[in-house]
């Protein structure tokens, strides 16, 4: 769990394909922004957002606490002007009630360089962090303050010159300790089932096979001729056979009965009826998600022992619907607790909703709108599984982490 999780009240990771025209907020709160003039290009992890001096990404509501305490945190990566001089610093500005009533800082910073920001404000003094060390101080005035920005030394142009990337907003003031953290805590994989981490159960998994793989195609429809060498294949309209996982795993337990009682409900998950939810966490905001049934018997090896038992086993899933498109939703209240998804296609899809439920068989040549009540707060990832490549119009309250998995 990453630092102050339940207070963010912004996060941006800018992860969207080049062209889009919204980039979504994954807090709670869905501040997206809109995008004039943007660019998406490679960033840290994924994709980023970058700016040449005229394009912005515009929220409209006023939510970051300019009173209170709040943290903003991000990766900045400043562009080589073409005068090689020109934006070479980062400034942090302060506004606050009153005539020329301001407070503002200026850094030198490298130019393409990603760095970490970090900018703090606990009551009326402010720190800025730059990849966790403190660079400076600002003490703001007794007036509240109106209005806070991280500007860029260009006049040539209204707005800034070059990416970011991540960036999120806190409702607390964090502490160097925390910025630290969230730099220094490497993302690790992270494999659940059903919504439970692997390692509740005291499972880990050594590797993975088959996660990314493009699964085989569907035998085509061959003819052959006696008088022709080779054979003609009609390769139009490719399908794919089911995806094959295989997770090499060991288990730890304190001695024989608990490694019986973790190993059986580990592998209890897979008793129930439908598709079980494979989630490998590989980022933030984008997991991948699979639904999966376990075909086979499951051999252990044990090392038996009176205190320490380990246990390898290999489990081989199966996926049924290997080609899909996988929207996020989170419920935080009642207000939002419905996710819908419009649809255009005369195929059939099945539509997994994260909570264990689906819907079968959804069509519509002319478009379908289906919808969903989750009962309880927290993030779903739905799963729209079948020929996604046949979908002509698609239009959701979510916000689609996966075009195409």
């Amino acid at each position: 769990m990453a630092t102050r999780e339940e207070n963010i009240i912004l996060n941006l990771p800018f992860d969207e394909a080049q062209g889009a025209t919204t980039a979504y907020d994954y807090s709670r709160g869905r501040h997206d922004a809109t995008l004039t003039g943007a660019n998406f290009v490679p960033g840290r992890q994924g994709n980023c957002i970058e700016f040449d001096g005229e394009g912005k990404a515009e929220i409209e509501t006023d939510f970051v606490p300019l009173t209170s305490n709040f943290t903003l945190t991000a990766w900045i990566r400043r562009k080589q002007y073409p005068d090689g001089y020109t934006g070479a610093k980062i400034g942090v500005f302060f506004n606050c009630t009153g005539t020329n009533n301001y407070r503002e800082a200026w850094y030198d910073v490298n130019p393409e360089t990603w760095g970490f920001w970090a900018v703090v404000k606990n009551g009326r003094e402010v720190s800025v962090y730059l990849d966790t060390q403190l660079i400076g101080t600002l003490e703001l005035p007794s007036s509240s303050p109106v209005g806070f920005s991280i500007l860029q030394d260009i006049y040539g142009t209204e707005y800034g010159y070059g990416c970011l990337d991540e960036v999120k907003i806190y409702d607390v003031a964090l502490t160097q300790e925390e910025i630290t953290e969230l730099i220094s805590t490497a993302t690790s994989l992270e494999y659940y089932l059903n919504g439970v981490n692997f390692k509740e159960h005291g499972v880990r998994v050594s590797s993975s096979n088959g996660i990314l793989d493009r699964p085989a195609i569907k035998k085509p429809y061959t003819v052959e001729w006696p008088d022709e060498h080779g054979e003609v294949v009609d390769l139009s309209g490719r399908r794919f056979q089911p995806r094959e996982i295989t997770l090499s795993c060991f288990i730890q337990a304190k001695g024989k009965i608990d490694f019986v009682t973790k190993l059986n409900a580990f592998l209890e998950q897979f008793d129930g009826d439908g598709t079980q939810r494979l989630m490998i966490d590989i980022h933030p905001t984008k997991p991948l998600v699979y639904e999966v049934y376990l075909p086979n018997v499951v051999a252990i090896s044990k090392r038996w022992n009176d205190d320490l038992m380990v246990g390898t086993f290999t489990l081989k899933l199966k996926e049924p619907d290997p080609v899909k498109r996988v929207v996020r939703h989170q419920r935080t209240s009642s207000a939002t607790a419905t996710l819908s998804i419009t649809l255009a296609s005369p195929k059939l899809y099945t539509i997994y909703w994260g909570d264990g439920t689906a819907t079968y068989d959804v069509t519509g040549g002319s478009g379908v709108t289906v919808t969903h009540e989750y009962a309880a707060e927290g993030i779903y990832y739905a799963i729209v599984a079948g020929v996604i490549e046949d979908i002509t119009s698609f239009q959701t309250n979510g916000i689609v982490v996966w075009n195409k998995l």
